[in-house]
């Protein structure tokens, strides 16, 4: 019995074995297969040529050149400190002495955290497979590529010293912004020769290659200090420095060069392209792969819309202003205005910042309340409103308290922006939908289902690119096109690389949108935003934060939308003495606006909007001018006329009597 199952073990132990063997004969002829492929090992070996990226504006005119291999200065070790060396060995491959290219500890802690996170956040690769993969590979992610590039660096380390893997590689990694190698990045982000940094500043470039876009100095300084700062414990944690030298260089002010090659026209819109394409397609294509960027910026359009902010709010002390134009029909992005100086400010108000939008956020509510079938002329009190809410008691006050007592119509609350209209109509139709609304429009910030949305309260804040993406949607008849700054992007051989989606979503109903269209245009014409008044139909809305910290104008002539924010963007400041006023969505932002938009619509159709007129049915819109007031046909006396589009079966028909 016991023999009989001795013999069944050996069996098992036999097949076992043979399997092994085959496996190992398998991956011993795989890998002298891929060892005949290798090439000749040297730290001298060829270099991926790198062609510059040119960036055209809609005109066919360039914007801006991207290089990559044109930004190299290649240094000798000894012209690289030893800190600089140190800080990368620490934070990219701490190991790196210890190992003969390829280090196992490493992939097997990669593989463990890997599959703890059920996703690739940690690579094992060392300096040396680095070196390699920029010298011999082609980058693909595969296990026949990874296997070769462990193979070369094993081989690279059997015939050159760390001194010289080292060398290569602080000379052919990139830094960011077409900056390779050490003495182009030095020189690029801090001003002075590799030879001249300090730690602090070594530090700050080691933790620029893991992300050249996320940790660059200059576009993203607090991540970059962050990375310094994690850059210079690893240091001291492996004894390179020690740790009051390690916290001194944590306390040292990160203070960058100006660039050198910043666009004469539309840098913040360059650069948003920039990172655009880093995002999609990695830095290596974008600085080296010799791309043709064909985008949607209008020269003309930009010139006019730095030009209108600069001659409104130019002085030193004045707040900034953030402007985007967009075509609503196609989602084409005109002109961008992301600050008063690139070289100064590399933080693009159009896109990045997240301010308050105020009474801006009311066009959200009004398209909800018009698509679940409330009618411009129904009447809403207009008294101060307070409310029992889920975090405590919501108290609503009118602008400065003006309306303290009385009744009005949507259409007349919309015009003149009455808080407790706005407040009432959100409670009635529950912030849940809002929401639903305004992320339909094109709101892609982050809206919490509060009610104080209604009056533009929100946590996170929106940018004036998704503001004027969103009213675009009512422009567009109800119809969000997803905007794009990029309209395609080839090689130089004419081949497209890269072409973003377009995508066309209905967001509302043409009547609803063409219904906020008229109710919009009464606010240019009798209402908050008379000061944006243009020489062609438009549409529009003031927007004024608490404290007066925030202002904006969002409208639409035509094809073009447009938003227009001012502020200060360093803090929340209220702007209560600007030019001896109180800066309002009314004042500063709709000045700009109309400044811009008189100009920009004379270089595009810009028409009334349509209306959908009812059939013989009496289905559809029928215009009526009416008392804002009383909501009854309006007589030659009615202090408020408004013309408003409402459904055919539901027009007054008794004239107002009051006045």
């Amino acid at each position: 019995m016991a023999s009989s199952r001795m013999m069944h073990i050996l069996k098992i132990v036999a097949v076992l074995l043979a399997g092994a063997l085959v496996v190992l004969l398998v991956a011993g002829l795989y890998l002298y297969r891929l060892s005949e492929t290798l090439p000749e090992i040297g730290v001298d070996g060829p270099i991926n040529t790198a062609c510059t990226s040119v960036v055209y504006a809609a005109d066919g005119s360039v914007l801006a050149t991207w290089h990559g291999e044109q930004d190299r200065t290649v240094v000798p070790y000894d012209a690289i400190p030893q800190s600089l060396v140190d800080a990368v060995v620490a934070i990219e491959d701490e190991r790196f002495y210890l190992h003969n290219g390829v280090d196992l500890q490493a992939i097997g802690r990669a593989l463990k955290v890997n599959a703890e996170d059920g996703a690739y956040s940690q690579g094992g690769s060392t300096i040396t497979q680095q070196v390699v993969k920029l010298l011999f590979t082609d980058g693909e992610r595969t296990l026949s590529r990874k296997v070769r590039e462990a193979l070369l660096a094993f081989q690279l380390e059997t015939e050159v010293g760390k001194r010289d893997v080292l060398e290569t590689y602080l000379n052919l990694v990139y830094f960011g912004d077409g900056a390779y190698g050490v003495e182009s990045a030095s020189q690029h982000y801090f001003g002075k020769a590799a030879s001249d940094l300090t730690l602090s500043e070594a530090a700050t470039l080691a933790g620029v290659i893991r992300s050249p876009a996320g940790y660059s100095p200059q576009s993203h300084p607090e991540e970059a200090i962050a990375r310094r700062n994690l850059v210079l414990s690893k240091m001291a944690e492996l004894g390179y420095i020690t740790d009051a030298e390690g916290r001194d260089a944590q306390s040292e002010e990160l203070i960058v060069a100006e660039s050198a090659e910043i666009p004469d026209l539309a840098p913040y819109f360059v650069e948003y392209v920039k990172q655009v394409l880093i995002d999609k397609l990695g830095s290596e294509m974008v600085f080296t792969g010799g791309l043709r960027v064909y985008t949607s910026l209008d020269p003309a359009m930009q010139r006019e819309a730095e030009a209108e902010a600069a001659t409104v709010l130019g002085e030193e002390d004045d707040p900034s202003v953030g402007l985007v134009c967009i075509d609503h029909s196609n989602g084409d992005i005109l002109a961008m205005v992301g600050g008063r100086d690139y070289t100064e400010d590399k933080f693009n108000l159009a896109t990045q910042a997240r301010r308050q939008p105020g009474s801006a956020f009311k066009p959200f509510v009004l398209v909800t309340a018009l698509e679940e079938g409330v009618q411009p002329d129904d009447v809403f009190s207009a008294a101060p409103y307070t409310v029992e809410v889920t975090d405590g008691t919501w108290r609503v006050q009118n602008y400065e308290n003006t309306i303290t007592e009385g009744s009005l119509t949507l259409s007349a609350a919309t015009s003149w922006s009455v808080n407790a209209v706005y407040a009432r109509l959100i409670m009635q139709l529950g912030p849940e939908k809002v929401v639903e609304t305004a992320k339909a429009m094109g709101i892609t910030s982050s809206v919490e289902a509060n009610p104080a949305i209604a009056l533009g309260g929100l946590e996170t804040g929106v940018s004036p690119l998704e503001m004027a993406s969103a009213y675009g949607t009512i422009a567009n008849e109800g119809v969000h096109v997803t905007p794009s700054a990029i309209l395609s992007v080839t090689d130089d051989d004419g081949a497209v690389v890269f072409e973003p989606e377009r995508t066309s979503t209905r967001a509302m109903t043409e009547s609803v949108a063409k219904t906020a269209s008229s109710m919009l245009h009464d606010v240019v014409i009798k209402g908050t935003g008379q000061a944006s008044k243009i020489s062609s139909w438009s549409a529009g809305k003031t927007g004024t934060t608490q404290g007066y910290r925030d202002a904006w104008f969002v409208g639409y002539s035509g094809d073009l939308v447009t938003a227009v924010w001012v502020g200060y963007p360093e803090a929340q400041i209220s702007m209560t003495d600007v030019h001896g006023i109180r800066v309002t969505g009314g004042s500063f932002p709709a000045m700009i606006w109309q400044r811009f938009m008189e100009q920009a619509t004379k270089w595009q159709r810009s028409t009334e909007v349509a209306i959908v007129e009812a059939d013989e049915s009496g289905q559809g819109l029928v215009k009526v001018h009416v008392c804002a007031d009383t909501f009854l046909l309006a007589n030659p006396d009615c202090p408020n006329p408004v013309d408003i589009y409402i459904d055919a079966q539901n027009v007054p028909t008794k004239t107002c009597g009051v006045h």
